[in-house]
C-alpha cells in the first residue's frame, strides 16, 4: 500500500439501514488497504432501532429475535468483535487506518492509541474522560457497555463509548457507539435471560456502570458532536480530516457486501482470518 499524504477523509453517509450500514465500513477498508481511499472516520445514523451484534455472538442464545421483530428493530452481524450494540438515540462512527499512519500493533495498543482522539472529541463536548484500567469483565454480559475490558472510556466512572476492532493485514477498522440518551430499559427487554430476575439484574449492573452523552452534556445535539469527533480526531492525529464523499467504487462493493454477506446473521461462519475484539 502507498501511505497517502493528502487530506484524511471525513465522511457523513447519512442515514442507512443497519446492513448497509456495516456492508460501508467493511468496504471502505478494503479499499484502504489497497491504497485507494486515505484513511477515513466516518459517521453515521440508522433508518431503524437496530441490534448490532459481534462477529462472534450467538444470536438465539443471546437475543429475542421474536422481541425484536414485535419491536421492529432490525438485527445485523458487525465485521467486528464484541457485544450487542442498541442503535437508537445515540451517535456511531467509525475510523479506518493501518499502520503506515501510527497506529501501533496490537488490538490493546490500538484502542489505547484511538481513545485519545475520542477523548478529545468529549474534551471538545464538555466532557472529560479516561481510559479505564479495569481488566476484562469474567462474566460479559450480551450487552457491550455492561462488559469492562482494558480500554474502555469513562467519566466519573461511568462508561460512555463502546468500540469494537477488526484488523485486515496492517490496516483496522474500529467502530463505536456513544448512546445520547437512556435506551438501556428498552434493549435489555430484546436480550435473552432465563428470568425477569436475572434481566432486571443485569439492568441493574449495566445502569451503575453506564450514562449516556446527555447525563453529562444536556444540550449537546447530534451534529455538534460529528463536528466534535472530527476535530478531535484531526487534532490528536495531527492531520487534517477533510470533508468528503465514498467513491462509486466503495458504494457498488458495499451493496454487494449486502447482498453476499450483511443481509443474513450467519456470514461469520466464513473462513476469512481476521483478528477481532471489542472494548465494549
Amino acid at each position: 500500500m502507498q501511505t497517502q499524504t493528502g487530506p484524511f477523509r471525513f465522511i457523513d453517509t447519512g442515514t442507512q439501514d443497519a446492513a448497509l450500514n456495516m456492508a460501508l465500513d467493511e468496504a471502505i477498508l478494503l479499499h484502504h488497504l489497497r491504497g485507494d481511499v486515505p484513511p477515513t472516520l466516518r459517521v453515521f445514523r440508522w433508518s431503524q432501532p437496530a441490534i448490532s451484534l459481534g462477529r462472534f455472538q450467538n444470536v438465539e442464545r443471546e437475543i429475542d429475535v421474536e422481541a425484536c421483530e414485535q419491536e421492529q428493530v432490525a438485527l445485523v452481524r458487525r465485521p467486528t468483535g464484541g457485544r450487542a450494540v442498541y442503535h437508537r438515540d445515540e451517535f456511531t462512527y467509525s475510523i479506518v487506518i493501518s499502520k503506515e499512519y501510527g497506529v501501533p500493533s496490537g488490538v490493546v495498543a490500538a484502542y489505547a492509541y484511538l481513545c485519545q482522539g475520542l477523548m478529545l472529541a468529549l474534551q471538545k463536548l464538555g466532557v472529560a474522560s479516561v481510559i479505564s484500567d479495569e481488566r476484562v469483565s469474567k462474566h460479559p454480559s450480551a450487552a457491550c457497555f455492561a462488559s469492562s475490558t482494558q480500554a474502555d472510556l469513562t467519566s466519573n466512572g461511568f462508561k460512555l463509548v463502546g468500540s469494537a476492532q477488526v484488523w485486515k493485514e496492517h490496516a483496522l477498522l474500529q467502530q463505536g457507539s456513544l448512546p445520547l440518551e437512556d435506551r438501556a430499559a428498552e434493549f435489555f427487554h430484546l436480550l435473552r435471560y432465563p428470568s425477569e430476575e436475572a434481566r432486571a439484574e443485569a439492568l441493574a449492573l449495566y445502569n451503575e456502570k453506564t450514562n449516556p452523552l446527555h447525563a453529562f452534556a444536556p444540550t449537546a445535539r447530534w451534529e455538534e458532536v460529528s463536528q466534535a469527533f472530527c476535530e478531535g480526531f484531526s487534532a490528536f492525529l495531527r492531520h487534517p480530516f477533510t470533508a468528503g464523499e465514498l467513491t462509486q467504487s466503495e458504494w457498488d462493493l458495499a451493496q454487494q457486501l449486502v447482498q453476499e454477506k450483511y443481509s443474513q446473521l450467519n456470514w461469520r461462519k466464513e473462513r476469512i482470518k481476521l483478528t477481532t475484539a471489542s472494548e465494549g
